[in-house]
C-alpha cells in the first residue's frame, strides 16, 4: 500500500471504490476530487461537491433522504475508511483517521439506482501521518 494515490471513480460503481492508501488510527487524510457524472440517465450532472446543473444551469444540491451518506447530496464525493462511517469529501477535505484501514471513495447515491449514473469522477488520497 502506498501513502497517496490516484483513483478513478465511476458514478455507477455502488460501494465505492478501494483507494490502496491506508491509514492508522490518528493520521491525517486529506482526499481531493475533480471530474463531473450524472445520474438519472445524464438529466442531472453533479461535481464532488455535490453541485448540480440541469440542461447546463446551475440548479444547486440535491438533498434526497435515502442516499449513502444522509444529509449529503447527491453525487457528492464520500469517503470512509476500512468499514467505518462515510464522511463528506466534496472537492478537498482533511481529516484525521479514526480507525485503522484502507480508505475508500464514492459517489453518493441512493443505494440500488447506480445503474443509470454516468461519469466519473478522480481521487487524490493522501495519507499525511501523524500530525504533532
Amino acid at each position: 500500500m502506498s501513502n497517496f494515490n490516484v483513483v478513478t471513480v465511476p458514478a455507477k460503481t455502488e460501494g465505492g471504490v478501494k483507494s490502496g492508501v491506508t491509514v492508522q488510527r490518528g493520521e491525517a487524510v486529506i482526499v481531493s476530487g475533480s471530474g463531473r457524472a450524472s445520474y438519472n440517465h445524464g438529466e442531472h450532472t453533479t461535481y464532488p461537491d455535490g453541485t448540480r446543473y440541469n440542461g447546463g444551469n446551475y440548479s444547486g444540491a440535491y438533498m434526497q433522504p435515502d442516499v449513502v451518506l444522509k444529509g449529503a447530496p447527491v453525487g457528492m464525493l464520500i469517503a470512509r475508511i476500512a468499514s467505518g462511517p462515510w464522511l463528506t469529501v466534496g472537492s478537498l477535505q482533511t481529516f484525521v483517521a479514526q480507525e485503522d484501514g484502507e480508505v475508500s471513495v464514492a459517489y453518493n447515491d441512493k443505494p440500488g439506482t447506480y445503474g443509470d449514473n454516468s461519469g466519473e469522477y478522480t481521487a487524490l488520497i493522501e495519507n499525511l501521518g501523524r500530525i504533532s
